[in-house]
């Protein structure tokens, strides 16, 4: 394990932790604390269980990395447990590779295990076993999430769409049958007054007078 006041000289440095392998982190040193240290890397902040780190090398190119500083602040916490404790409700990834890679949510940590909720699943994760946690990356459930409401916005945008249309095509028709029984209403009235009329002329006609 490597000693808080080497990583103390680090702080605000590109730091590569551990030399290879699933356990190998790279990022901006940004926090170091008793028993755990916390870096801001591409996938978001990562918080690393020192008891499991081997060895922490000081990248020579500042800017390799891409982290780009872009998380300068963190969660300060009195250990690991405890920091585990204020990520509770969280979405997490817990280790960064390998077999025991974990991403979910944090829903409870006891005195010796965390409770990660997977798909509707409780997994309990014992805690010396956790070496590093990664807070603020995105979630495939979010992703999903957008994607059902999108899809579901579009379906009922359809659906909208084609009730209205059938209704104004509804509309139309019933516009044509007024338009098309007043017309043959007034065809017929005006047949009927032709007739009407007709009869009229014809009584009110009289023969020349003959002398």
């Amino acid at each position: 394990m490597v000693e808080n006041s080497t990583f103390k000289s680090l702080i605000g440095s590109e730091v590569k932790i551990n030399r290879g392998g699933p356990d190998a982190i790279t990022g901006k040193l940004i926090g170091v604390h008793s028993n755990y240290v916390a870096l801001s890397s591409e996938d978001g902040a990562v918080y690393v269980n020192t008891t499991h780190v081997k060895s922490i090398s000081q990248s020579p190119n500042q800017k390799s990395s891409g982290t780009n500083g872009s998380i300068t602040t963190h969660i300060k916490a009195s250990s690991f447990n405890t920091l585990l404790h204020e990520l509770r409700h969280n979405f997490v990834k817990i280790n960064r590779g390998g077999p025991e890679k974990l991403e979910g949510i944090i829903s409870d940590v006891t005195s010796d295990h965390a409770i990660v909720i997977i798909n509707n699943e409780l997994i309990r994760v014992p805690l010396f076993h956790i070496k590093s946690v990664t807070v603020g990356l995105k979630s495939r459930g979010n992703k999903n999430g957008n994607k059902t409401g999108n899809k579901g916005g579009n379906a009922i945008a359809k659906s909208g769409g084609n009730k209205s249309s059938k209704s104004n095509r509804s509309g139309n028709r019933t516009n044509r049958s007024d338009r098309s029984n007043r017309s043959h209403r007034s065809h017929r009235s005006s047949r009927s007054g032709n007739r009407d009329g007709g009869s009229q002329g014809f009584n009110f006609w009289t023969p020349p007078f003959f002398s």
